[in-house]
């Protein structure tokens, strides 16, 4: 008697071939889903871009291309301290992020965006000022018709010195915005690679600029 239980327990002990295949089939199954969901990400996660990211956004490079594509007319800074305009982005369908038919201009120095300058239509100046009442703001003028509103954004902006071959970019500091031509203006600067004193200066090129180039 006391032998048969041994022998009975000896048995039962030894791990049953059938639920080993099925431990091991669930370890290899977790293993091979963890692999294919870090190739998905790879595959479909979207190129990084300067341009804030919303539904029907339309990347352009030359103002030939904006007169073809856009609705608008927008009149471009004419002194924008050696920065080059690296990319052009229209916001055609509604979003969370701008007004559709918004026009943002991306000008890049020294590898980093230096300004993003965003033509907004159907938009006050009332109106976004609202969005952003906790954000301290000054009067600047910059002529004898046009005044601007200065907000402080961000004092300590993160700045990330990406791996790629696309310009870097900081937190944007500073916003300034004014009405012009029917639209509203808003000129941001990305950390401190812009003084305030540049920013409004590019702001007056606008002013003084008839037509689009």
């Amino acid at each position: 008697m006391l032998l048969t239980r041994l022998l009975h327990r000896k048995k039962t002990d030894e791990p049953r071939p059938e639920r080993t295949r099925w431990v091991m089939f669930l370890v290899i199954a977790i293993l091979g889903s963890t692999v294919v969901l870090k190739l998905i990400d790879t595959t479909v996660a979207p190129a990084r871009s300067l341009l804030a990211s919303a539904p029907g956004l339309v990347h352009l490079s030359t103002f030939d291309q904006l007169a073809d594509t856009s609705v608008m007319t927008i009149t471009s800074p004419t002194n924008t301290f050696g920065a080059e305009l690296f990319t052009i982005g229209v916001y055609t369908e509604i979003n969370d992020v701008f007004p559709t038919d918004t026009v943002s201009l991306i000008y890049v120095r020294d590898d980093w965006r230096f300004v993003e300058i965003d033509y907004l239509p159907n938009r006050s100046l009332q109106d976004q000022l609202a969005m952003f009442s906790l954000y301290p703001r000054e009067e600047v003028i910059l002529n004898e018709t046009t005044s601007a509103t200065l907000l402080t954004r961000d004092e300590s902006p993160r700045c990330i010195d990406y791996d790629d071959d696309l310009p870097n970019k900081c937190e944007i500091t500073n916003q300034l915005l004014f009405e012009y031509g029917g639209l509203l203006i808003s000129i941001s600067t990305d950390g401190d690679h812009v003084t305030v004193g540049e920013m409004i200066e590019i702001a007056k090129s606008i002013l003084t600029k008839n037509t689009n180039q």
